[in-house]
């Protein structure tokens, strides 16, 4: 325990409510990567010798291949410099020029942007089935839906690339998000810097951090990035919980899709039932992640600068929050991929509804019949339950037109070819833009994780060249 400053040890139950040993194993490996990078950079300088960080970082390697197993520990700060204090004494000069404050935070933005890296591949698997599935089912049609009620046919393309559209969104935030996480605070100590001449940019470099932040009290009281990291993963989640909701109305009474037994359970009385329990608990999920998101803001607001340890309630809300969302991506992904659609339930729903209402007013419209007019009398004919009053509800109202009411389903839906529009040509030229899209958002991901991993191959590099003597 560092206590150096009392003769008591902390009371068993205050220990207990204070620790943050067992959810600490989320940065256990990172913690020793900041370990390691920090006392090369004391070696750097000269604050320890060759032969000294020789000995600390072998006692790092040891403590990090016996693994997670650390009691009676505030943390595992403490518990990684105590272990490795009692292997070598040159440890005592591992936390020179460091605090607590420094090394914590700069394990949760490393936790964080690995998660949020991982996430966003996840992301990019689930669009990329989106995009698939579009251009399998092209000419399906389904009937759309406002309100949830019966409203204009569409087609089952159009429709599953509005939810990519969405996930396109989400993976733009995270990218974003990664890209204000990735600093590093390491070097900002306590929060007032150190009289060590420490270079902060080269442990940033060796962590894989594409800078640091610069000013020592933010550095080590904000945790915005932290905040934000949860809020893109309830974004996320929020779209994948709307698409958990249609995979469940879907499988039930609209019977649009056949779920997968991979992705079904059934009951443990009731033996023709095939349950939508993956989807709903995404469903669900979305609302804790919803909890996550608030337990974080209310921990956080009118936190004093700088440190508090008040923190520390945060930190395992992010790490359940980002695992959370990253294994409901994956399992989405895999669920939507082997999803079984009923195309010839959907097709003959697709006019249920007086689905072609919209596009006979259209009609009327186009034949110079002001649209608010041309509503009233579509919508009067269907209150009469006889689409064929149309002619003579259009007369009584002074119109002397002549509308086609013989509309085939999938001309109302091919005769929207506006931007955006349910058309075939339309479609498919989305379908094609979001292939090369993905293309490049690939692209740009691959070359975030390429940067992170080369830097921490430098890292390794240098332990190895140290090692070596």
């Amino acid at each position: 325990m560092l206590r150096s400053r009392f003769k008591r040890g902390m009371d068993e139950l205050a220990l207990k409510l204070t620790t943050s040993i067992d959810h600490d194993r989320n940065i256990f490996y990172y913690d020793i990567l900041v370990d390691i990078a920090h006392v090369l950079g004391l070696m750097r300088r000269g604050y320890v010798s060759r032969e000294e960080c020789r000995e600390i970082v072998k006692a790092l390697l040891e403590v990090r291949e016996r693994g997670y197993d650390f009691k009676g520990y505030e943390d595992v700060h403490e518990a990684i410099e105590s272990e490795v204090t009692k292997i070598t004494p040159h440890g005592k000069k591992m936390h020179t020029a460091r605090s607590r404050n420094d090394e914590v935070a700069t394990c949760l933005r490393m936790f964080s942007r690995d998660k949020l890296l991982s996430i966003a591949q996840a992301v990019l698997e689930l669009r990329s089935v989106l995009i698939e599935k579009a251009e399998e089912y092209i000419d399906v049609l389904m009937p759309g839906f406002t309100h949830l009620q019966y409203a204009q046919p569409t087609r089952l393309s159009h429709h599953l690339l509005a939810y990519h559209d969405m996930l396109k969104r989400d993976f733009d935030r995270i990218i974003s998000a990664f890209e204000r996480v990735n600093k590093s605070p390491l070097g900002a100590c306590a929060f007032a810097g150190t009289s060590f001449d420490i270079d902060r940019n080269y442990t940033a470099r060796l962590l894989g951090f594409d800078g640091v932040i610069e000013n020592s009290a933010d550095a080590v009281s904000s945790r915005d990035f932290l905040i934000e990291s949860i809020f893109v993963s309830t974004s996320l989640m929020l779209t994948l919980s709307r698409i958990a909701e249609e995979i469940v109305l879907w499988s039930s009474e609209f019977d649009f899709v056949d779920l997968p037994e991979e992705f079904a359970s059934t009951s443990s009385i009731m033996p023709q039932k095939k349950n939508p329990d993956v989807a709903e608990i995404v469903r669900a999920k979305a609302g804790k992640l919803i909890g996550h998101l608030t337990s974080a803001m209310t921990i956080y607001k009118a936190l004093p600068l700088t440190y508090n340890r008040d923190f520390q309630e945060m930190n395992d809300v992010m790490y359940r929050a980002l695992s959370e969302t990253e294994l409901s991506t994956l399992v989405m992904a895999k669920m939507l991929s082997s999803l079984n659609f009923k195309v010839e339930v959907m097709e003959s729903k697709s006019d249920r509804g007086f689905a072609i209402a919209s596009e006979i007013a259209d009609r009327l419209a186009k034949k110079g019949v002001p649209f608010r007019d041309a509503h009233r009398i579509v919508g009067r004919a269907i209150a009469e339950g006889d689409l064929k009053r149309i002619k003579e509800i259009t007369r009584e109202m002074g119109y002397d037109v002549e509308v086609d009411l013989n509309v085939d389903v999938r001309e109302v839906v091919e005769c929207r070819a506006s931007l955006g529009g349910t058309s075939k040509a339309e479609v498919l030229r989305m379908v094609e833009d979001r292939r090369k899209v993905m293309e490049e958002d690939a692209k740009t991901l691959n070359e975030k994780i390429d940067r992170v991993c080369k830097a921490l191959e430098s890292l390794y590099e240098e332990v190895e060249s140290l090692l070596k003597g």
